[in-house]
């Protein structure tokens, strides 16, 4: 094991952590070793498992196993596997837990920015590794962003909220092409963390969460991940009579979140849109 791993070991969490963060990195390589050799597979038979846990998945999410297949299918080195580079993103993704570790007033363990920090660290790892630049890349998008999905699902469990589209949009706009990753990691990891303590109902929330995310990235690409441009811009500076400089690049983006909304559905609304946006920041009403 390399330096950054074995300092893992016999780092304690609070709950509702049942393992230490080596123990619990393990399992979370495990549950997700599960989840891609029985419920996504291509040939899994729901009506052969025993297990309830592994029935939901394919209840919530199995008619993507199609869709996971050609994801993995696709690596991004031609001598490693799409699942492999997962899998190491899944082995370090609370690597820096041990050098973030703190114990608050009310005698809570916290790790905070251990997804950032942990991103440099396997990073680093990943280029003395030599793995290339395309893979670093994604390792580290999937280790500094692998707590938003469980940000998600908590919320849908004790608010009663979903993901909105801009939210999905957020989401892939940060992640890309590594949100299928973020979302399976999300899936193992708190398997990995409650083991036999977790609910069904945290579990259901989480695959509706994943099922929303899917659904929307499989299903619906252009109209909430990706939306067409509309404008540029060219556009705005012509209609708008404004100057080149930063503020045009925030306009753009946006008019893509309100697209993804489904509150801008052309041209002529996403140049009214900007127009009462700049209104607003010139103090205009």
């Amino acid at each position: 094991l390399t330096p950054e791993l074995l300092q893992m070991k016999g780092v304690q969490q609070s709950a509702p952590h049942i393992h230490d963060v080596w123990t619990h990195t393990l399992s979370v390589l495990d549950q997700l070793d599960q989840l891609l050799t029985s419920s996504l597979r291509l040939d899994f038979d729901p009506e052969k498992t025993s297990d309830m846990f592994m029935g939901l998945v394919s209840m919530k999410i199995g008619r993507y196993r199609e869709n996971f297949a050609r994801y993995f299918s696709s690596p991004l080195n031609p001598n490693r596997s799409h699942r492999s580079l997962l899998f190491f993103a899944a082995l370090y993704h609370d690597v820096s837990k041990p050098e973030t570790r703190f114990v608050d007033e009310n005698g809570r363990i916290r790790f905070f920015d251990h997804d950032v920090k942990g991103a440099d660290v396997a990073a680093e790892r990943a280029r003395s590794l030599n793995l290339s630049n395309d893979e670093i890349e994604r390792l580290y998008v999937i280790v500094k962003n692998h707590m938003r999905i469980h940000s998600f699902a908590d919320r849908l469990e004790n608010e009663g909220q979903p993901p909105s589209r801009k939210a999905v949009y957020r989401f892939f706009r940060d992640s890309g092409k590594a949100g299928v990753d973020l979302i399976l990691l999300a899936l193992a990891d708190v398997r990995g963390t409650k083991g036999n303590d977790l609910s069904q109902q945290t579990w259901t929330a989480y695959l509706d969460v994943a099922r929303i995310f899917l659904e929307n990235y499989w299903e619906r690409p252009e109209e909430v991940v990706n939306p067409p441009r509309l404008i540029d811009g060219n556009d705005l500076m012509k209609e708008l009579n404004l100057k080149p400089g930063r503020s045009i690049g925030q306009l753009l983006e946006s008019i893509r979140e309100n697209q993804a909304a489904g509150k801008i559905i052309d041209r002529d609304q996403a140049l009214e849109f900007a127009r009462e946006e700049v209104k607003k920041i010139n103090g205009e009403k």
